[in-house]
């Protein structure tokens, strides 16, 4: 079964489709790249897989359940738990430390036992425990997206969506981000849908989805079969920091 299926969503404004009749799968461990120039529909889209935006006609299946049958408040748990979101402007809360904001969604899900530990466990990961008292705002693009990633796993999710995560950031930092996200698909087995202007990012993608005037006018799959993995637990000694009281 596909971890996520979308079946015939359509997304109209006024007389303005969106989105036309889309239909595509995502299969588990696979990082799936969604293409096409801006105003195509990719960001919709993106809201209409996580719940945020309920489409006019179609569906979304997520394990094989209709995501559109669930109360509200079972698709903000599904936000919550099953989906991780990284954005172009990593969307961090600037007021507290990335330490604070890496807890954040754990906290909301009230999933704390043994909070410290998972954080410093994605921390060394993500390469990021030396900055874990820092505010954002003094850190890189790069170090910020590391973060927002730390952030947007901290509750083991089946799935990330990320809208143009490289687009804010040098080429060096971009290609390291992108290697990460292959890490993260091959070590944990998390599916990843990325929309995207970079090429580098669809020539690292399983699956390309081009969107034109709201429908995919094509795709294609680079590897036929795809490896779903086991999470590989991190066995490297978190490095010590002060615990959050």
């Amino acid at each position: 079964m596909a971890l996520l299926q979308v079946k015939s969503v359509s997304v109209q404004y006024d007389e303005r489709k969106v989105l036309d009749d889309v239909s595509f799968e995502v299969q588990e461990s696979t990082i799936t790249a969604l293409t096409g120039k801006s105003g195509s529909g990719k960001t919709t889209l993106l809201g209409v897989l996580s719940g945020l935006l309920q489409p006019n006609e179609g569906t979304v299946l997520f394990m094989g359940d209709n995501i559109f049958k669930w109360s509200d408040l079972k698709r903000s748990r599904f936000r919550n738990r099953d989906i991780g979101f990284v954005f172009q402007f990593f969307n961090l809360f600037s007021d507290i430390s990335a330490y604070d904001n890496i807890a954040f969604p754990a906290i909301l899900n009230r999933e704390t036992r043994n909070l410290h530990t998972r954080i410093m466990e994605l921390a060394e990961y993500l390469q990021i425990t030396d900055i874990l008292d820092r505010n954002p705002t003094t850190l890189s693009g790069g170090e910020r997206q590391r973060v927002a990633i730390a952030r947007a796993i901290i509750n083991e999710p089946k799935l990330i969506l990320a809208d143009e995560p490289t687009g804010n950031l040098d080429t060096a930092t971009a290609n390291d981000i992108l290697k990460l996200f292959a890490r993260l698909r091959d070590d944990k087995g998390i599916s990843i849908i990325i929309a995207t202007h970079d090429e580098r990012i669809v020539k690292a993608s399983n699956v390309q989805y081009h969107l034109e005037n709201g429908k995919i006018l094509e795709n294609e799959v680079r590897k036929e079969e795809h490896k779903i993995v086991k999470k590989k637990p991190i066995t490297r000694p978190a490095a010590k920091i002060k615990k959050k009281k």
